[in-house]
This record gives C-alpha cells, sequence and structure tokens, in this order.
C-alpha cells in the first residue's frame, strides 16, 4: 500500500515535471546521432603498445607482448561494446544512416580478422593483459554475453563460419560450464563463492533468447525465462521495491546496495527477453508483471531532474546517467510494445531530458558510473567516479533515445 501511494505521488510530480522540456522525434535522433558520432571518430582499428606507444598494423609481425592492447576501448572484447553495438543496430535501423548499420560489422571484422592468429599464440596467458582475452577464452559471463548477443544479430545477415563458431562457443560456455547455484542461478566465484552478481542477468538473457531465434531450440528461451525468475527470487527487496546489487549463497544474504546501474542491467534484460518472447509463451504475463512492478517502484525514486541517483534509495549520492539511460530505454520500449500503460510515458520523457544535460555539445556524455564491482559498504558505491565520456554508459544512451523518439513519432 505503501509503495502503490508513493507511487501515484510520484507519477503526478513526474507529470508536472514532463511538462517542461518539449522534444521532437527529430530532436532526439539529432541528439544520439552526435553521441554515435562522437564514438565513430574515437574508434581507430589500430592495435598499439602501451609501453612505447607505437601503432602496430600487424598483430603476426610483432608476436605476443603484455603491453598490446587495442588502441581504444571501443575496439576491445568488452560486455560494453556488446551493449554499443547492439545500440548501433538499432540506431542503424530507424535512421537507415549507413555508417551506423555498418559499425558492428566494423568492430567484429577488425577482431576476426586476427583472432586466428592470436588464438594461435594465446597458451593460457594472463586473461587480463592478452590482447582481446575475453574474445577468445571464455571464464565468465562478461566475457560472451553482450558481445555474443550482438555478434548473433550480425550473424543474422553476415553468415561468416567463424562467427557461428563463437556463437556455438559462448552458447556452450552459458549452458553448460557458467557457475550456478544449486537452484541453476547464474553465479560467480567472486568475490565470495556462489555470488549472484544483478549484472548477470543481462549477460545472459539476451543471448539467449537471440540464440533461440536464430537456432529454433526452446531449450535456450526456457533458460532465459527461468532465470529472470530465478534472479528476482534471490535480489528482489519488496520492502524498498529494488534490487540488491549481490546475494552471497554462503551467507544467505544480500549484499552491496540498491545500485542504480545493476538495477538498470535487470531491467534493460527483462525488457529485452519480451522482444522475442512468443506471445502464446505460458510465462509471457509473468514477465510483463515483473517489469511493470519493477516500472512502477523506480517511478518513487526518480528524482525532479529526471534522473536516478547512483544509489537509488539515498538522495545524498549523486545522479547517475547509465542506470537513468537504462531505465528510460525500458519504459519507453514497453509502452512502445503495449506492455504497460501509456500514462508512464512522462516517467520516460521526464528522463530524457534528464538525460540531455548528460550530453555535452561534441557529443560525449558525463556522469557515468565507472566499472563496480562487488562493495561491502554502501560508502564504495558513493564514491565510485564518473569519468568523462565512461563506455560503460554510451550504449543505453543510444538505446535510450532510440526508444524516445518512437514513443514521439
Amino acid at each position: 500500500m505503501i509503495i502503490r501511494c508513493l507511487f501515484i505521488k510520484a507519477l503526478l510530480l513526474v507529470s508536472l515535471f514532463g511538462m517542461g522540456q518539449e522534444v521532437s522525434k527529430e530532436d532526439v535522433l539529432s541528439t544520439i546521432c552526435r553521441v554515435a558520432d562522437h564514438v565513430i571518430q574515437q574508434t581507430t582499428y589500430r592495435y598499439y603498445d602501451q609501453a612505447d606507444g607505437k601503432q602496430i598494423d600487424d598483430l603476426s609481425c610483432y608476436g605476443y607482448n603484455k603491453y598490446v592492447v587495442p588502441q581504444n576501448g571501443y575496439n576491445d572484447w568488452k560486455y560494453w561494446n556488446g551493449v554499443i553495438h547492439l545500440s548501433f543496430n538499432a540506431l542503424g535501423k530507424i535512421t537507415g544512416i549507413e555508417r551506423y548499420q555498418n559499425y558492428t560489422k566494423k568492430n567484429f571484422e577488425f577482431f576476426f580478422k586476427d583472432r586466428p592468429y592470436l588464438k594461435s599464440i594465446y597458451k593460457g596467458n594472463d586473461q587480463w593483459h592478452f590482447p582481446v582475452a575475453q574474445g577468445i577464452n571464455i571464464t565468465q559471463l562478461d566475457d560472451c554475453g553482450a558481445m555474443g548477443a550482438s555478434l548473433i544479430e550480425l550473424y543474422e545477415n553476415n553468415r561468416v563460419v567463424a562467427y557461428k563458431e563463437y556463437i556455438d562457443m559462448a552458447a556452450d560456455y552459458i549452458m553448460y560450464r557458467q557457475q550456478r547455484l544449486d537452484d541453476g542461478t547464474f553465479s560467480r566465484p567472486v568475490p565470495y563463492n556462489h555470488t549472484v552478481w544483478a549484472d548477470d542477468l543481462y549477460m545472459s538473457v539476451p543471448f539467449l533468447i537471440r540464440m533461440w531465434k536464430l537456432t529454433g531450440i526452446e531449450l535456450y528461451m526456457e533458460e532465459a525465462v527461468n532465470q529472470i525468475f530465478l534472479f528476482d527470487k534471490h535480489l528482489y527487496d519488496e520492502k524498498v521495491g529494488l534490487m540488491w546489487h549481490c546475494y552471497y549463497d554462503d551467507l544467505k544474504v544480500n549484499g552491496g546496495t540498491y545500485w542504480g546501474r545493476c538495477n538498470g542491467w535487470m531491467m534493460v534484460a527483462i525488457a529485452d527477453l519480451l522482444r522475442f518472447l512468443p506471445e502464446n509463451h505460458s510465462r509471457r504475463n509473468e514477465v510483463i508483471a515483473l517489469l511493470n512492478r519493477q516500472i512502477q517502484n523506480l517511478a518513487q525514486y526518480q528524482s525532479a531532474s529526471g534522473l536516478w541517483h547512483q544509489i537509488l534509495n539515498k538522495e545524498d549520492s549523486y545522479l547517475e546517467t547509465s542506470c537513468s539511460a537504462m531505465f528510460v530505454y525500458s519504459i519507453a520500449l514497453a509502452i512502445n510494445n503495449g506492455w504497460v500503460d501509456k500514462r508512464y510515458k512522462t516517467i520516460a520523457l521526464t528522463g530524457w531530458n534528464g538525460l540531455l544535460t548528460c550530453i555535452t555539445d561534441e557529443g560525449a556524455v558525463t556522469g557515468i558510473c565507472a566499472g563496480t564491482g562487488i562493495g561491502n559498504d554502501v560508502k564504495f558505491y558513493y564514491d565510485r567516479p564518473t569519468p568523462y565520456n565512461d563506455i560503460h554508459g554510451l550504449g543505453a544512451m543510444l538505446l535510450a533515445g532510440v526508444e524516445v523518439s518512437k514513443l514521439l513519432d
């Protein structure tokens, strides 16, 4: 009852603030194209030696060196680039602009060109110092889930054998080699054995549901659906209506705090699942109910600016961009597909107005929390830095803009 009353109050406040800045579909697309172009300008498709700054055009002539890395983060094999690739796919589809349509293809071509050589010299080298090692040796969901999901989207129109080999390797890892709790929930061996990370719902579900779409094998779809409910069981706090960052299976307690981005990861994963889940699936309405509940609860924590806080229930924590973009994207997507009531539109639009304040004239994005592990105390989350144009939130920003533009159509 308390949450419901607070939600009604929040809706009224958001409705008032939503009447502020008027935006059009064209304005939204122009803004996110500026962000996308800023990413493209920095994507160099080269490796370089961190020790001497030398650019490397041919890795096979250079040999293994732990200081050799992609010249910029956009060419690395990391989960955040998987999100960026998915966002460029969506942006390319709605705009029809070739440079956005081809961005994912160019990035994967860059990696797979050198993958055979890198694979041949990889001998269990340090995972964190071997160039793009996460694309060669899968040891966690971060390595394959988001990148694998974007690779599936590319493979659907570019049937490259090497792409399918990696996709099958990722599917085998997620289904049969990823650590799990006794009830089947995906878990990690860090920071303590069998820790459930909220982040991992996104690092698995988008891949699994696309794998079902690609192969028609229902096992992947059912695994994706099951993980939604397993993560909710372990991480949802009914008293505050938010998700904990983690669950410690050894202590049978939750840990971390109500971190914004981990709530965002879960919300986006649920919304992404619904994009593909068949209308007649036996649990589809339950998934929609989970998404509705999350939107209703998050509405009460939205600030007057339209943004959400780094720690969602702590107003003295900073306003954080990536989680705000994730919430705006998920809410707009849900409205556009008829999964939630249209009255939630003001929440998404007020959120977008808040996000506009985080985008610079050159297309950089501010206020994004840096990469964040599990913290043992709340102060850890208060103190996380927000590097300029941090890569962890760029894909979410682009996705939010794509769906908001549709909302205004």
